[in-house]
């Protein structure tokens, strides 16, 4: 059984896409074996916790990678550069360790809204297309089921994101058919969870969204600045992470795809 981790970069607003912080939108998704995730990635998460930060188990600290980069909050320790150090390490050696698979879709919402053809002009429509369609095709060669986890946002966002899964769920793509994706994934509803559940399989899909965002930025084509940590993390996608074709290793059209 496996279950795909989902977490996103930008925003599905579609009013404000001419500042390029706000044009692109990704979801990536972290396909991993539910007994993965809780015997080895789970484990690994609260040991790195307990060795750098000192938590209480009663109330865990959440990874979330904007609080890390800024040294915020309870990481606020990673100021001083040994702690900082020894945390990469860390988390590198558990993203490393870990057996999972890594999808990310991203849109261009400006292109997107140029098209006359795309008349549904919700940039969410296309891109869990695009992930439930790649999910059930790594299914299919692991001759497994699975489900889906996002990361709930609350209201509004939650609820297109549904609706989405919903319609492609219904419908089916070009290239997969809706009984291939009843039959690899069996619910209909997404399994949202928040940060405050501690889910270390949303933990991970939220350190990797960000590096995985910018890589594929970079492959269209665009300047990008990229830390040392998020370098770091690029390489083992490349290497290891993102899904790929069994038979050539491509990674495009299997690990990562752009729209449109």
């Amino acid at each position: 059984m496996y279950r795909l981790y989902i977490d996103e970069v930008g925003t599905d607003d579609v009013q404000s896409v001419s500042e390029d912080n706000e044009r692109y939108l990704s979801l990536t998704g972290v396909a991993m074996q539910v007994a993965e995730a809780r015997d080895e990635l789970a484990p690994r998460f609260a040991a790195i916790k307990a060795t750098v930060f000192n938590h209480d188990p009663d109330d865990p600290i959440i990874f979330h990678r904007k609080k890390i980069v800024k040294s915020n909050g309870a990481f606020s320790g990673l100021r001083e550069q040994q702690r900082r150090d020894e945390f990469d390490a860390l988390i590198l050696s558990a993203m490393a360790d870990c057996q999972y698979r890594v999808i990310t879709a991203l849109i261009d919402k400006k292109a997107m809204l140029a098209k006359w053809r795309w008349t549904n002009k919700q940039p969410y429509h296309y891109l869990i297309e695009v992930l439930v369609e790649k999910y059930v095709q790594f299914l299919e060669r692991q001759g497994a089921i699975g489900d889906i986890m996002p990361e709930g946002r609350l209201g509004k966002k939650d609820e297109r994101l549904q609706s989405a899964f919903i319609e492609v769920k219904s419908k089916g793509t070009f290239y997969v058919s809706r009984d291939r994706m009843k039959e690899r994934i069996p619910s209909s509803h997404l399994k949202f969870r928040y940060k405050r559940d501690n889910v270390a399989g949303l933990q991970l899909a939220d350190l990797i969204a960000h590096p995985s965002h910018m890589l594929i930025r970079a492959r269209m084509g665009h300047e990008v600045s990229l830390g040392s940590f998020c370098k770091q993390v690029e390489a083992l996608l490349k290497s290891q992470k993102y899904d790929r074709s069994p038979s050539s290793g491509a990674i495009v059209g299997y690990g990562m795809k752009w729209l449109p």
